[in-house]
């Protein structure tokens, strides 16, 4: 049978693309790009349905032979030599097989030979198994998810610490063996034998460690590449109005999971891994020394006390240490991403004082720690060295009885020791957990806030006109009881053209960004095309609607890469004519170095102006068919201004366009005027009526809107 071997990635994305808008489901470019990207499988198949199921994780594939394929399976994905095609009909009794090939196309092939795949919907799919189970947090979800698909190298980690400790055995008999038979007889040929066979032992041992070291750090590699990058991107996914409103603090605690990652390093795993052993060493104490072993007992007993003790204040010092750690990096970023302002106001002395306070509480806790688990160590030292002693006043009456020997008094003080360094590290370890857990439940509380990751919001349409709808909205930002924001209804037809005004703080702003789907209504809904934003692909969202806000964000990199943010890379010629259309190009003419002009954290080194005209040129790259412009020319002098509003006047009829400002230039784009006040609709007017109202007084837009509607029942939809 074929395989499409050599299959070109441009092919394989056409494919992708094509049934997805055959079955009703979005991917963008961009993200098709990078779902095969992630995919290690050969070019071929298996490459294009790994990639499927890494779009739609709710959605699988089946490879069906051709000759069994039923019409209610189509359309599938048909794959010979470096081929794919779309099939659509299957064209038995010697009718012709209806399949559309995607790029390249085949001089021949047989259809028993065609290497057919059959992507299957979540209803097709069996039920989950433990679907009915309870939830747990996100993070430690994930976490174990994560482990589990490491288990065979642990496994191969525990077998290594079996084979160690059990080597490790040897040489507290090789001591005991010396002093009773080799030193009585001075019998120098045994006891080499007995150091070759110890030394064999060491070199195993020595063998079995760097194993273990290696499988152990191989594997907290991979779960540290595979479960930071899940977690980051979930944080992307988290509804910008719905995560924490401190930014810097929110940082602060998902930098904690470094804690949850250093618990699974090899340091940690070690001690873990052998405490199992402990019972090992007691019973061979128990053999070799009879009631020597409830001596250690005892002492493993009094040293798990100490522990346990310890623990509770450790683990609540070390709370409170990581949260006023968070504050404090909280307030880092905070002064130094406003860095301009704290200067301007001359608030640098507010902020030391503030930064005082809080090292002082960091330090504080962080002494009282350092004690307690200081207090912790000294205690199990001490212990230890008692029960050294014990195990050698005890060793002496079992020699007195006739029931051990010198050389089985040192083999057990050696197992003994052995069995209490690794009770003395309990504490640490204890510590280390509690501080995982700690960090995993903050995870799992900043994981579980409202999130645009969800894999039942598939709803799209390429087809359907782009009709804007608002019912019974009511918006109100996250702790904040009064709405910002409350609209019964609103309908804007596809390619109309809105002036959106009002005062500061009246909710233009909030609009806007519901109308893009970044912020969440409370209640009520927004559709566009007749599909809940909600429920909507983000995707789909992203390429449908472009939105412009008044504070463009830049970030590290070079221009074209700031231009090229979240869509497939074009080539230079479009990337410069976008650039020419928006001004941006004449704007930037100074700078030598192109489309690879540095662009520094914040857009540092551009002005507000040139910042404003790069965020409108990705715009036009995204080429969305509903803009929504938040203050477009806030920052642009005349010139970048009119040329802005061609290019917007220019725009295809059947595209939509809202925006806000306060400039009167702006009223001949629009067609209809909304008039916000105390985050309610006052007055909805045709924009002809306001540019009359202030053609014929001097009347700013707000008063010249109210005068030209006096009732708000009659607006035009």
């Amino acid at each position: 049978m074929n395989t499409a071997k050599g299959l070109r990635a441009a092919d394989a994305a056409a494919a992708i693309q094509e049934m997805a808008a055959r079955r009703g489901l979005h991917a963008s470019g961009l993200e098709i790009e990078t779902a095969l990207k992630q995919v290690t499988a050969e070019a071929g198949p298996q490459w294009v349905a790994a990639a499927w199921a890494i779009l739609f994780s709710r959605h699988s594939t089946s490879s069906v032979p051709y000759t069994l394929l039923h019409p209610g399976q189509l359309p599938a994905w048909v794959f010979t030599g470096h081929c794919v095609g779309l099939l659509k009909n299957i064209g038995r009794d010697g009718g012709e097989a209806d399949i559309t090939w995607l790029g390249t196309v085949p001089d021949e092939f047989k259809r028993e030979e065609l290497t057919v795949i059959v992507p299957l919907a979540p209803a097709l799919l069996p039920p989950p198994v433990g679907a009915d189970e309870a939830p747990e947090g996100i993070a430690t979800a994930a976490i174990k998810t994560a482990v589990k698909a490491h288990m065979p190298l642990f496994v191969w980690a525990g077998v290594a610490s079996i084979v160690m400790n059990l080597l490790a055995i040897g040489v507290s008999l090789f001591a005991m063996q010396v002093y009773d038979r080799v030193i009585p007889n001075f019998a120098e040929a045994t006891l080499w034998v007995l150091a070759s066979g110890v030394l064999l032992a060491l070199v195993f041992e020595a063998f079995f460690k760097l194993l273990r070291l290696r499988l152990l750090e191989t594997s907290a590699l991979r779960l540290d590449e595979a479960i930071s990058l899940y977690f980051f991107e979930k944080l992307l996914a988290l509804k910008v109005d719905r995560r924490p409103s401190r930014v810097g603090s929110l940082v602060a605690q998902f930098r904690d999971y470094e804690s949850i990652k250093s618990f699974f390093t090899s340091t940690t795993l070690f001690v873990l891994a052998d405490l199992p052993f402990i019972v090992l060493f007691v019973a061979v104490i128990g053999l070799i020394g009879g009631p020597i072993a409830w001596v250690i007992l005892i002492f493993l007993l009094v040293c798990l006390l100490i522990a346990f003790i310890t623990y509770r204040p450790i683990a609540r010092l070390q709370r409170a240490e990581t949260d006023e750690s968070a504050r404090r990096l909280g307030l880092v970023f905070e002064a130094v991403s406003g860095g301009e302002t704290v200067k301007a106001t001359a608030a640098e002395p507010r902020f030391s004082d503030v930064w005082q306070q809080s090292t002082r509480a960091v330090g504080q806790v962080s002494s009282e720690l350092r004690s307690v688990t200081a207090y912790s160590q000294f205690a199990l030292a001490f212990f230890q060295q008692i029960a050294y002693i014990a195990v050698i006043i005890a060793g002496v009456y079992v020699i007195q009885a006739g029931d051990l020997t010198v050389g089985g008094l040192i083999a057990c003080s050696i197992l003994a020791g052995r069995c209490l360094s690794n009770v003395a590290q309990i504490t640490q370890l204890l510590l280390q957990w509690h501080h995982a857990k700690y960090a995993l439940s903050v995870l799992n509380g900043i994981l579980a806030r409202p999130s645009d990751d969800d894999e039942t919001r598939q709803a799209n349409t390429r087809t359907a006109p782009l009709r804007i709808e608002i019912s019974n909205l009511r918006y109100a930002y996250d702790g904040i009881r009064h709405p910002q924001l409350e609209i019964p209804k609103l309908t804007i037809e596809p390619g109309a053209r809105v002036a959106v005004i009002g005062g500061n703080g009246s909710g233009k702003s909030t609009l806007l960004k519901l109308l893009c789907g970044i912020a969440t209504p409370n209640e009520g809904q927004v559709t566009v095309a007749g599909l809940d934003l909600q429920l909507s692909r983000p995707s789909w969202i992203r390429e449908t609607v472009g939105y412009l806000p008044q504070d463009v964000r830049l970030f590290s990199g070079t221009l074209r890469e700031n231009l090229t943010m979240g869509i497939s890379v074009p080539d230079e010629a479009t990337l410069l004519e976008a650039a020419e259309k928006t001004g941006l190009l004449r704007s930037l003419s100074r700078h030598t170095e192109g489309l690879e002009l540095k662009i520094h954290e914040g857009g540092a080194g551009l002005s507000g102006g040139q910042r404003q005209m790069v965020g409108i040129t990705r715009l036009v790259l995204q080429k969305p068919r509903v803009w929504l412009l938040d203050e477009p020319s806030a920052s642009l002098d005349k010139d970048a201004e009119e040329s802005l509003l061609r290019f917007l006047s220019s725009l295809p009829a059947d595209e939509t366009v809202i925006f806000t400002s306060h400039r009167p230039a702006w009223f001949a784009l629009a067609q209809r005027v909304l008039l916000l006040e105390n985050g309610a609709i006052k007055a909805d007017v045709p924009a002809e009526q306001v540019r009359r109202a202030q053609i014929q007084g001097t009347t700013a837009a707000p008063e010249a809107v109210t005068s030209a509607r006096p009732a708000l029942k009659g607006a035009p939809a």
